[in-house]
């Protein structure tokens, strides 16, 4: 979908921390895009702050040059916390949430805006990830449908566990209730509105499922859809990011604090699922023999509970 005649305005937020070869390999690709983005947010927690590095000085300056505004802010680490300041200093209509480690196609902003334009009753939307590992095994993926868990290449709703499905690998436009964090975008007004949740960052700076508690505040109220056609590459950098066990301890922690915030208001009945999943996780980690996770979701849920 291409849009001749724009008349939406398009932010690019993005937070980083300690990761300046993934951000300045990101402002690169940036500068190939076909539709340029009104303002360019850039919202740093890193120990020596960008703004003091030559090259990312210099690349901001060029796009700045280009007839993007870029904006610099340094601040506490957090993810929930630096998207909400950047989205704070934002002006444009739809605001894009990019992870730092993540590489855009030319015709992204071109193809998002061309949806938001031709479909206004979307309040938000995501695109599609291209480079993503071969597909999981058969029963891999029959143990993660069958314990209502988290998985790619799916429909993009969430699970009556309350866990989420992404449609990365997919190639349909469809609406959808699940918006992942490497590429989600928002009517401006909609995200300021409902905001991220800062209580994710209670165990660690990075507040893991904070898009999906976002998509789930929003999908039951707005639609959203997913748009294969707008793609980018998505690398999970291995700078500054947490070993295994402390990934499945945030993980178990923060989907534990927002079953009971969002699902089981509503659904009480759905504890069961919840429990159902959670032995799903550690099931799986067993099969594999993958003890580090064990390890991290038996903290997470101490943590949780007992904490």
């Amino acid at each position: 979908m291409q849009s001749t005649s724009p008349t939406l305005t398009n932010s690019i937020v993005i937070c980083t921390r300690n990761r300046r070869i993934d951000i300045l390999t990101f402002l690169r690709s940036l500068q190939n895009q076909t539709m340029r983005p009104a303002e360019l947010i850039i919202v740093d927690s890193s120990d020596q702050p960008l703004s003091n590095d030559q090259e990312f000085a210099q690349l901001c300056a060029t796009h700045q040059q280009t007839g993007t505004q870029v904006i610099v802010e340094h601040t506490r680490p957090g993810t929930s916390y630096q998207r909400n300041v950047g989205a704070s200093k934002s002006s444009a209509d739809i605001l894009h949430f990019f992870d730092d480690d993540v590489e855009l196609e030319p015709d992204y902003l071109a193809q998002m805006t061309a949806t938001f334009m031709q479909h206004p009753h979307y309040v938000g939307g995501m695109g599609a990830v291209q480079n993503l590992p071969k597909p999981a095994s058969k029963l891999y993926r029959c143990l993660r449908t069958l314990f209502l868990l988290q998985q790619d290449r799916a429909s993009g709703n969430f699970t009556w566990s309350g866990m989420p499905t992404h449609t990365y690998g997919t190639t349909t436009f469809k609406n959808v209730q699940v918006l992942g964090g490497c590429c989600m975008a928002y009517r401006r007004p909609i995200y300021m509105h409902y905001l991220l949740d800062e209580k994710l960052e209670k165990m660690s700076n990075y507040a893991y499922m904070e898009d999906c508690d976002l998509s789930w505040r929003v999908s039951h109220a707005h639609p959203l859809f997913f748009n294969p056609a707008a793609r980018l590459n998505h690398y999970h950098s291995p700078a500054n990011r947490d070993g295994i066990a402390t990934r499945c301890a945030l993980y178990v922690h923060n989907y534990s604090y927002l079953f009971f915030k969002n699902v089981y208001p509503q659904n009480k009945i759905k504890i069961f699922a919840y429990c159902w999943s959670i032995i799903g996780l550690y099931v799986q980690a067993l099969l594999y023999r993958q003890w580090d996770e064990i390890k991290g979701y038996t903290r997470g849920l101490q943590h949780f509970y007992c904490d």
